[in-house]
């Protein structure tokens, strides 16, 4: 018995050390970019060395830290990848016990790299809690859309982005003003129209991401979701290109200077292993030709330049601080020319932006990081006719001079904090974030409109508005806004997010709630499918245009019979908020997404996203409530009387969308997506004023509504070294637009009439080039190959001969660009 008392003993030894030696292994680490700044969101790899199809994998927090736990001890290979990040690829490792690592990944500084700058297709771990979808700076630069110097024409890249005729931009069905526009994270919404104005030169563009539908409840104020603008920072290395340099030539109408957009970008250490810098300058000089008018009279100009600073400072290790500064001028004259706006009806507009920020990024250890944020922004806005004469709307064409003759200024001062505490464990990891920001917002607002006349089919006038008074006020608004977020990750491929965020503004008191939950399940252990969904509330902001209207300037409105007498005296219109209660435009949003990666590099996307937006603000005459929807200026379009601001606007937006996206060696790649969508309003939109006058019974679709679209991009290698082609393909559904009397009362159903189908074909061939050993990107292709019309323009007046014809073909345009790298080899 004791031998076998012994032989216990010695088995219970072999059991506890074998329990050891098979004991897990952890491995906890940060990933950082060049310049030591935490990388969020980074697909962190591991697998054994030795052949295996085994492969752990984690994504990063905010602060840049994974957690990974191993079986056992060994040889590994580590990869690390990021969007707009150089890959890290198979950096071997001998892990024995738990440890801590830092990796590093460079950002991507240019194109024509041999080295791979897309990341491969993500296995989607349970991780990726927001819709987002993405934009890199590489693809903003290779794809071939229409003037591929302007940031704002490459979002239309994004399958739920569309641009109409004005270049107005409309995100998954809305408006502009129902979005968050963000520069490294701070608000440069314009907070007179709610709109993006921000000019900035593409090659300074890191990436665009658009988050719609499911987001952190650390965004607000953009009912229909945010997009944020994340920009280049520099290395220890200096990076320097030009684009454009050589001004462009055009054929039109004889030989003269065309279009000429030169761009100059610079980067580089300030203090090496300390601090940098990027800067990139942007100039253009525009002269678009609208067809259908007379020689000399066809053609509009304009004028605009862009800096932008970007510094970061590393004050320590865990303490790194970000400044930006930013300056927008842009002078735009016969501003409005088009087929039925002749010369004499344009406008000149100037516009200024300043914008300057800091941000304080301090790592204090166990996963903790709070960022501090200030910003100040500056916009003026100024608009003046050709002329002080009456403008004339009559069905074959407007004359006289335009009648807003405006002065406009407006600031914002914003303070944000940011925490994201240390994870905890409690029926699975909790990472909490928290946060609150501030906006002081002021407006000044100086209109002296002058009027205009509306002249029937006949030449008979029908009606007459005047300005009489000038308006010269100011407005000042205060918004507060807060959120928690709990990033909740059940198990290993389940994660459940669970936020909340309050906003408050002061001139209106109004005070919402917006809950938001959302769920990411990979239902396979090896990754691959991702299904994720969620349900958010999200507000809009307001704008300081709608605050200013009943300071602004009352409007005189004379109506005339058939033969010419009036039918009475003038009468005016004005504006009022009143002291009824109001509320913040309210949007619920549903979403439901499937990802599969069908190889490490090929993955197909579906998307279904159902907003319901309610307490939308629109201004309704208390007066003539069931006056007849018109189509002319507002208000004196409508019924005179007093116009009050309500919650009745009412938006409703679903879309299905499908994708296939492909990633090749170096920065070339496709994608190609079809998206079926309705966009629907009860408000009746001009996109000359901020909120709709007027309210339908029920819903009808909106100016922008494309129900069917198709969009395909790549950029590609061609057989021969150095060369590549770019192609873009986007065909949708016409634009809806409505028909109207003379008198401009919308006959028949709102937006029941649609233009042709638009379809784009661009195409353009590139070589990298070495000239006495500097590099050299050479393009040359044709926009609207297939010279379709698409048209931007329709005469919808009713009983007229040219009922409904459609005007301002787009034409074929061919387009070069010149881009320089410097010294090939060199930094």
């Amino acid at each position: 018995m004791r031998g076998l008392g012994q032989f216990r003993w010695v088995f219970a030894g072999f059991l506890a050390v074998s329990s050891l030696c098979a004991a897990d292994v952890t491995l906890r680490g940060k990933v950082v970019d060049e310049n030591e700044a935490p990388v969020r969101g980074a697909r962190v790899s591991v697998r054994p060395a030795t052949a295996s199809a085994t492969l752990w994998s984690a994504r990063t927090d905010p602060t840049g830290a994974f957690n990974l736990t191993f079986p056992g001890p060994g040889d590994f290979l580590i990869t690390v990848e990021r969007e707009g990040y150089y890959e890290l690829k198979d950096r071997a490792a001998h892990i024995e016990s738990a440890q801590e690592v830092t990796l590093v990944i460079n950002t991507v500084r240019e194109v024509f790299q041999s080295v791979n700058v897309n990341a491969e297709t993500s296995p989607l771990e349970a991780g990726q809690a927001q819709s987002q979808e993405q934009l890199t700076g590489t693809e903003v630069n290779d794809m071939p859309y229409a003037n591929s110097h302007s940031l704002r024409n490459s979002l239309p890249l994004l399958p739920g982005v569309l641009q109409d005729a004005t270049g107005t931009l409309h995100i998954n069905g809305a408006g502009e003003n129902q979005v968050l526009y963000q520069l490294n994270g701070f608000n440069i919404t314009d907070p007179i129209t709610g709109q993006f104005q921000t000019v900035l030169a593409v090659e300074g563009i890191r990436s665009m991401d658009l988050t719609a539908g499911r987001s952190s409840p650390e965004f607000g104020k953009g009912s229909a979701g945010v997009l944020n603008v994340s920009t280049e920072t520099g290395t220890d290395n200096f990076h320097y290109t030009t684009t454009d340099f050589i001004p462009g030539l055009s054929v039109q109408q004889g030989l003269h200077l065309g279009n000429w957009y030169p761009r100059v970008g610079v980067s580089g250490p300030i203090v090496k292993g300390r601090a940098w810098f990027s800067d990139t300058f942007e100039s253009e000089y525009t002269e678009s030709l609208v067809t259908g008018l007379p020689s000399g009279q066809d053609t509009r100009t304009g004028w605009a330049g862009n800096n932008l600073l970007h510094t970061q400072v590393n004050l320590t290790p865990s303490n790194l601080l970000y400044a930006d500064f930013l300056i927008n001028i842009d002078k735009e004259s016969r501003v409005g020319l088009g087929p039925l706006n002749p010369v004499s009806t344009t406008s000149t507009v100037h516009t200024r932006q300043y914008f300057g920020s800091l941000k304080d990024q301090k790592y204090f250890g166990h996963g903790m990081l709070v960022e501090f944020g200030y910003a100040h922004n500056e916009f003026s806005d100024s608009q003046s006719p050709q002329g002080p004469n009456l403008y004339l709307i009559a069905p074959q064409g407007n004359t006289g001079n335009y009648f807003v003759n405006s002065n406009q200024g407006a600031s914002r001062d914003q303070l944000l904090v940011h925490a994201y505490l240390p994870k905890f464990q409690f029926a699975g990891s909790h990472q909490i974030e928290a946060g609150a920001d501030a906006d002081w917002i002021g407006y000044t607002g100086d209109f002296r409109r002058t009027g205009y006349q509306v002249l029937g089919t006949s030449g008979q006038l029908i009606q007459q508005t005047l300005f009489p008074t000038p308006a010269n006020y100011q407005v000042r608004d205060t918004e507060m806004s807060s959120y928690v977020l709990d990033t909740w990750h059940v198990r290993k491929q389940l994660q459940l997010t669970l936020g909340i965020r309050q906003d408050w503004e002061r001139q209106l008191g109004a005070l919402a709630w917006s809950p938001r939950l959302a769920f990411t399940w990979s239902p396979f252990a090896k990754g691959g499918t991702s299904i994720s969904g969620g349900y958010a509330i999200t507000h809009d902001a307001v704008t300081m245009a709608m605050l200013g209207l009943p300071m602004d300037q009352t409007a005189y409105t004379t109506q005339y019979n058939a033969n010419g007498t009036l039918t009475g005296p003038a009468e005016p219109s004005s504006f009022a908020i009143g002291n009824a209660s109001l509320r913040l435009p309210r949007a619920a949003n549903w979403t439901l997404d499937a990802e599969h990666r069908i190889t490490s590099r090929l993955s197909v996307t579906a998307k279904y996203l159902r907003r319901r937006e309610t307490d939308g603000f629109a201004f309704v005459n208390t007066l003539a409530p069931d006056a007849p929807p018109s189509l002319l200026p507002l208000p004196s379009g409508q019924s005179a009387g007093l116009y009050q601001l309500t919650n009745l606007r009412r938006d409703n937006y679903d879309s299905v969308a499908v994708s296939v996206h492909q990633t090749l060696t170096g920065q070339y790649e496709w994608m190609a997506s079809y998206t079926h969508s309705r966009a629907l309003s009860n408000g009746v939109i001009d996109p000359n004023f901020p909120q709709p006058l007027q309210v339908l019974g029920g819903l009808a679709p909106v100016p922008w509504d494309a129900p069917d679209r198709l969009l395909a991009w790549a950029y590609l290698p061609l057989p021969w070294k150095d060369w590549a082609v770019t192609a873009l393909a986007d065909m949708r559904t016409g634009f809806a637009f409505s028909a109207r009397a003379d008198t401009g009362v919308i006959a028949g159903a709102f937006d029941s009439y649609r233009y042709p189908m638009n379809f784009d074909l661009n195409l353009a061939i590139e070589r990298m080039v070495t000239l006495h050993g500097y590099r050299f990107a050479l393009r040359g292709g044709v926009d609207n190959l297939t010279d379709r019309a698409n048209y931007t323009s329709v005469n919808n007046v009713t009983g007229t001969p040219q009922f409904p014809q459609f005007l301002g073909p787009e034409g074929r345009h061919f387009v070069v660009r010149i881009r320089f790298f410097g010294r090939a080899g060199g930094k």
